[in-house]
């Protein structure tokens, strides 16, 4: 799968963003870093907090760079 491991720096439930220090993400061509990303539903950010180590799907949706899928890990 594309499930990558990532630690969580911020949340930002009023923008719907997420501050995330990921792992490399293969299918975006993407090095390890720490980046901002979009999620697809900002219900997803009521689920976890900073410092929380999860795991995350994450695609290009309307040329955003966007969290579609996130867990606990």
């Amino acid at each position: 799968g594309n499930m990558v491991k990532a630690e969580v720096v911020k949340v930002d439930k009023p923008a719907g963003k997420i501050t995330l220090k990921h792992g490399p993400i293969k299918n975006l061509d993407m090095d390890a870093m720490t980046m901002v990303f979009r999620v697809a539903d900002p219900a997803m950010l009521d689920k976890v907090k900073e410092g929380d180590r999860i795991e995350i799907e994450a695609a290009r949706v309307n040329g955003a760079i966007t969290v579609v899928k996130m867990g606990k890990h």
